[in-house]
C-alpha cells in the first residue's frame, strides 16, 4: 500500500486528492501581489510640486547690500513639499544678482523680479528695490537738552553721490553711553540719567555727525 493510501486510511479518507502545490503557491504570490497593489503597498508615492511662494514678497537694499530670499514648495492640497532644491533667478542681473542659495545682492540702482523654480514650477515673482549708494548721512538735531524721564526724536536721512535722497535707507542707531540716555530703532531717545550723550546714525557703511543730547535733572 502506499504512503498516500496509508495516510488517507488514517484520516479516514478514501480519496486523498493531491494537492498541486507549485500552482497553489504561484496563485497565492499572485493574488498577495494584487492586494499589495490595490492597498498601494507595492510603491511609494511623491508628491508633486503644485505652486511654489517666495519670501519676503518685497524687498530693498541699497547698491552692494544684500537680501536673502527663501523658498517653499507646496503640492495641490497646500502642502510643503520638502528636499526641494530651488533654482533662483533675476530678471535684471545688471540690477541685482542672486546666488543659489537665495541671496540677492544690488549691482545699481533699480528694481529687479526674483523667482524660484522647480519640477517645472516656478513662483510669482517678488520684486527687489536698490536704492542709489548711500554717500551720505545727515542727522538732526545736533543737539538737543531734555530731563531724565524725557524723550528726543532724531531724525536721519541719507543722500546718494548727486545729493538725491535715499529713502528706503535703513538706519542704525548708536549713543556713547547707555547709562544717560537710550535710543530705539526709530531714533526715539530715552533720558535716563544726568550726563551727556553722542547720538550718530548709520547705514550702509556711511555714519552721520555726531549730536549730542544732554540730559539735566
Amino acid at each position: 500500500m502506499s504512503v498516500r493510501a496509508r495516510f488517507s486510511n488514517m484520516l479516514g479518507l478514501k480519496n486523498l486528492v493531491s494537492i498541486p502545490v507549485r500552482k497553489v503557491s504561484f496563485s497565492f504570490l499572485l493574488l498577495t501581489a494584487v492586494l499589495l497593489q490595490a492597498c498601494g503597498g507595492g510603491s511609494s508615492s511623491t508628491a508633486t510640486v503644485a505652486s511654489i511662494t517666495v519670501s519676503p514678497t518685497s524687498g530693498s537694499v541699497s547698491v552692494n547690500g544684500s537680501q536673502t530670499f527663501t523658498a517653499t514648495a507646496l503640492d495641490s492640497n497646500g502642502q510643503t513639499v520638502s528636499g526641494q532644491t530651488f533654482t533662483w533667478a533675476s530678471s535684471n542681473t545688471a540690477i541685482a544678482t542672486i546666488t543659489s542659495a537665495g541671496v540677492a545682492t544690488g549691482v545699481a540702482a533699480g528694481s529687479s523680479q526674483i523667482t524660484a523654480s522647480d519640477a517645472g514650477v516656478t513662483s510669482t515673482a517678488a520684486t527687489l528695490t536698490v536704492n542709489p549708494a548711500i554717500a551720505s548721512v545727515t542727522l538732526s538735531p545736533l543737539s538737543a537738552t531734555i530731563k531724565v524721564g524725557q524723550t528726543q526724536q532724531f531724525t536721519a536721512s541719507a543722500t546718494d553721490a548727486s545729493g538725491n535722497p535715499v529713502t528706503q535707507a535703513q538706519f542704525t542707531w548708536h549713543n556713547t553711553f547707555g547709562g544717560v540716555a537710550s535710543i530705539d530703532a526709530n531714533g526715539l531717545a530715552t533720558a535716563l540719567a544726568p550726563g551727556t550723550v553722542m547720538i550718530t546714525a548709520s547705514a550702509s557703511g556711511m555714519t552721520s555727525q555726531v549730536a549730542t543730547l544732554t540730559v539735566t535733572q
